[in-house]
């Protein structure tokens, strides 16, 4: 998440559009040097990649590159990175370089094509799934992985601006900043984790039956327990809110509360700078209030 309200904070941002279609130029060129045959059609969606399916000598393949940029390209790398440790060549089937003519070339990474899960996630399998990840990972870090202190950071930010424009009450804002700090506080003595970033249903895919986490470009270094409550709070999964907040991550429910309260804060936030926020349903303030009445 942390990429994505970066993209957004930023005014000066690449036109999506103008960099798909010159990167499917470059694409193609290089995939049918190869003397395959090869289509490839645009996969709208995303915010800091590009994506392509693709018929690659009749296999079905997902193709996926970053926009310009050194955070863009690091965000990819790390992707890979964590794809090839938890799947090796199961999923990260190619991954090389397209050069493009005004610029350094573009990491590009070549996986299967994933299905979805025909049925909806429990919330014991999404804590499973997660925790199973954490212990593959151990101590293991991708190369430069963000840090849980630059979500706490970026939760100053996002509280500052909520309140300024009236998307939040005094209250709900003061209990908000009160269990940030206490997590804050608490940090030092939580036991470390990296975590997805965006650990959401659309990011759980299939391969065959076997459930595979995907879009690990805004993997960072934070706190075990954390995308499990992350996952909780998507719109498909907010009916376990009340049932399963408490109890699955061994934090206590004051932390799980905060993170939760973080969580939905920094995707209020997110919602603001990228404007989607004036298309939803549920207000900010309603988002987190509900997190703070949980018990």
């Amino acid at each position: 998440m942390l990429g994505k309200i970066g993209f957004f904070e930023t005014g000066d941002r690449p036109d999506i559009a103008a960099e798909r279609a010159r990167i499917l130029t470059a694409l193609r060129q290089q995939l049918h040097s190869s003397g395959r045959a090869v289509s490839l059609t645009p996969a709208l969606g995303g915010t800091l990649g590009l994506c392509f399916d693709a018929e690659i000598s009749g296999e079905k393949r997902f193709l996926k590159t970053h926009l310009p940029g050194a955070a863009a390209r690091a965000g990819l790398a790390r992707e890979v990175d964590v794809l090839a440790l938890l799947y090796g060549d199961t999923i990260v089937l190619d991954r090389f370089e397209v050069p493009l003519a005004d610029e350094a070339a573009r990491l590009c990474l070549l996986m299967p094509a994933l299905l979805p899960p025909a049925g909806a996630m429990q919330p014991a399998e999404a804590a499973a799934l997660a925790g199973a990840c954490r212990e593959r990972f151990g101590d293991w870090r991708p190369d430069h992985a963000p840090v849980f202190e630059q979500y706490l950071a970026c939760s100053v930010r996002a509280l500052e601006t909520l309140s300024d424009r009236d998307l939040l009450e005094q209250a709900t804002a003061t209990e908000t900043r009160r269990l940030i700090a206490r997590l804050a506080e608490c940090l030092p003595q939580l036991p470390a984790a990296l975590c997805h970033g965006d650990f959401g249903p659309k990011n759980i895919m299939l391969a065959g039956t076997e459930p595979r986490i995907i879009d690990w470009e805004d993997a960072f270094d934070g706190i075990a327990g954390y995308d499990y409550l992350y996952w909780l709070t998507f719109l498909e999964n907010r009916s376990f809110l009340r049932t399963a907040a408490f109890g699955q991550t061994g934090h206590s429910p004051e932390i799980e509360r905060a993170i939760l309260a973080l969580v939905v804060l920094l995707k209020s936030y997110l919602a603001v700078c990228s404007g989607a926020y004036l298309r939803h349903a549920v207000s900010p303030q309603a988002r987190i209030a509900e997190i703070l009445e949980l018990r």
